[in-house]
C-alpha cells in the first residue's frame, strides 16, 4: 500500500496574513509542518498558474526565511471559482477564511464540504498552531 499525501490548498488573506497584512502567528512553524507532510498549493486570487507574483507580493510583509518557505508552495489556476483548481480525486483540506456560495455548492456536490477549514485568525490568533497540533495531525491516508 502506497501513502499519498493529502493536498492542502491555502489562501493568503486571512490565512497567511491577518487584518492589516500582518503575518499570522506561528506562520513559519505552520508552513514547515504542512510542507513536510502534505502537497501544498496556493488557492488565492493572487496566484494564477505562476507563484512568482504571489511570492513577490508576500515578500513585502514577511521575513526572508518565511518567503523561502513560500517558494515551495505549488501554483493553481482558476478563472472564477477557486474550486476549479481543486483536484477532487485526492483527499484535501482547503484553508480559507471565506468562500463563495458557488464554491460551497461545488464542495457539497463532490461530498467535500467538510474539507474546507474556516480560518479565523481574528477570533483565534493561534489557529495555525491548533491546526498542526489537532486537525492536520493525523490526516495522511493510504490508497
Amino acid at each position: 500500500m502506497r501513502v499519498l499525501p493529502t493536498n492542502i490548498y491555502i489562501d493568503i488573506d486571512g490565512v497567511i496574513l491577518t487584518r492589516g497584512a500582518v503575518p499570522a502567528l506561528h506562520l513559519d512553524k505552520f508552513l514547515n509542518y504542512i510542507l513536510g507532510n502534505y502537497s501544498v498549493f496556493w488557492l488565492t486570487s493572487r496566484c494564477h498558474g505562476d507563484c512568482q507574483y504571489t511570492v513577490n507580493y508576500l515578500s513585502q510583509f514577511l521575513l526572508p526565511e518565511t518567503v523561502a518557505l513560500l517558494k515551495n508552495i505549488k501554483p493553481t489556476n482558476f478563472r472564477i471559482d477557486k474550486t476549479e483548481a481543486i483536484d477532487f480525486t485526492r483527499k484535501f483540506f482547503w484553508l480559507d477564511d471565506d468562500i463563495f456560495a458557488s464554491e460551497a455548492n461545488t464542495l457539497k456536490q463532490h461530498d467535500n464540504y467538510d474539507s474546507w477549514i474556516v480560518v479565523n485568525l481574528i477570533e483565534n490568533p493561534d489557529q495555525l498552531l491548533h491546526l498542526i497540533n489537532h486537525k492536520l495531525l493525523y490526516h495522511k491516508y493510504r490508497v
